[in-house]
């Protein structure tokens, strides 16, 4: 039983370890979690769960904007034993259940990572030689039944039966607060709850065993769908039936981002460009990066404007955070954004583009300026402030790579 075995000192443990892996360098957070999980208050909540005790107060709405949107996504935010509580529930979920979703779907997944999923497409389709499916899930997070959901879920939790009774307590009750006032209303599955990525893959596994079956080459990640066609009627008639199964589930498709591009077209999947002969990091990807790095120059600026930090403190911190951005804490079990990244892109364009973006960033947290006097702080201060260019690292990462594959090959 998944409720017991959440107060098993082990089970905390293994949590524990993959948190800290996940979040490296941010010890804080994991201390908190520690603070929580490793008591006897804890298991006593586990315990009032399991007797139908379900204490958890309702989440509180908030909005966010989407990235070059005037539209607003709703998430629920829950207090923060509460969160930890259904992260660790998460953790459960994704050990017991991993292995029976299909190797296709990459979200909620612990041994199924995106760059695997990068490496097989540009295996398959190197040059853009062939026809794409892209089909986007319209507010997936708000739009799921949660009595077609229960349908779904009860073969799953059948041995479960009080994990079954409270996930469906928690999509159910449809309470929450906004601005302060508890207010009723419609929330599906919650978006913002850590669970809602095992819900929702539950919900469509009808849709990606249809992909599994049908296309060599596919994928979802959440509400972002993919297939690679050898012909144009073939990714028509894909596209059409996986459209039915979608909207028989209740389910509605983001016209402008569904569509099939024909051979030699660019198109982005989940960060990554594949282009004719080329990948690289997608837009949205170079701005999400834009947008973090912006943010956190004013915030610092801010900070040193108003006497709060010196200068100097101010440009140590904002190249503290650069570093790790990129590179991560160095530890081994750290999957950093270059990590991520340099493996599959095969040109140096973006990141151009995001050295420069990083060194004005640094420039404007030194001198104070926008105008051309920020270049008083020279290309040398950057690198003796610790900043490592993207390009030199992308390159020496090459490098290592070459010499790993020539010394397998000699082995």
């Amino acid at each position: 039983m998944i409720f017991e075995d959440m107060k098993s000192t082990a089970r905390k443990e293994a949590f524990l370890a993959k948190r800290r892996a996940a979040v490296a360098g941010n010890t804080g957070e994991v201390e908190a979690m520690a603070a929580y999980i490793l008591t006897e208050r804890f298991n006593e909540d586990i315990q009032r769960l399991i007797e139908g005790d379900y204490y958890f107060d309702p989440p509180k709405l908030i909005f966010l904007r989407k990235a070059r949107s005037d539209r607003r996504r709703r998430v629920y935010s829950f207090s923060e034993e509460n969160k930890i509580l259904l992260q660790f529930l998460t953790f459960m979920l994704m050990e017991r259940y991993d292995d029976l979703f299909p190797d296709t779907l990459y979200s909620f997944r612990k041994s199924n990572p995106v760059g695997k999923l990068y490496q097989v497409i540009r295996r398959y389709d190197p040059h853009r030689e062939k026809y794409i499916i892209k089909m986007d899930i319209r507010s997936f997070g708000e739009s799921i039944d949660p009595v077609m959901l229960d349908k779904k879920l009860k073969p799953w939790l059948a041995d479960e039966p009080e994990l079954h009774a409270f996930i469906m307590w928690m999509i159910s009750r449809n309470l929450y607060y906004r601005d302060g006032r508890l207010e009723e209303g419609f929330t599906s599955v919650l978006p913002g709850n850590p669970i809602v990525a095992f819900l929702q893959n539950v919900f469509l596994l009808e849709a990606d065993s249809f992909m599994k079956e049908n296309v060599s080459i596919c994928s979802r990640y959440t509400d972002d769908i993919c297939m690679i066609c050898e012909d144009s009627s073939s990714a028509e008639r894909l596209m059409e039936q996986l459209k039915k199964i979608i909207t028989d589930l209740g389910l509605s498709l983001n016209e402008e981002k569904t569509c099939i591009v024909p051979p030699g077209v660019s198109y982005d999947l989940l960060g990554i460009r594949f282009a004719p002969d080329m990948t690289d990091i997608a837009e949205n990807t170079f701005r999400k990066v834009s947008s973090k790095m912006k943010h956190r120059a004013e915030s610092i600026s801010r900070r040193v404007k108003n006497g709060r930090l010196t200068r100097e403190d101010g440009l140590r911190l904002m190249a503290g955070y650069i570093r790790y951005y990129y590179y991560g804490s160095g530890e081994d079990d750290w999957i950093s954004w270059t990590d991520k990244f340099f493996p599959f892109i095969t040109t140096t364009e973006s990141l151009k583009k995001l050295d420069h973006l990083s060194q004005e960033c640094l420039r404007y947290i030194a001198t104070g300026r926008r105008t051309n006097a920020k270049y008083r702080f020279r290309y040398q201060d950057i690198r003796d402030a610790g900043y490592v260019p993207l390009v030199r690292a992308y390159y020496d990462h090459s490098v290592c790579h070459d010499q790993n594959n020539s010394l397998h090959k000699r082995e």
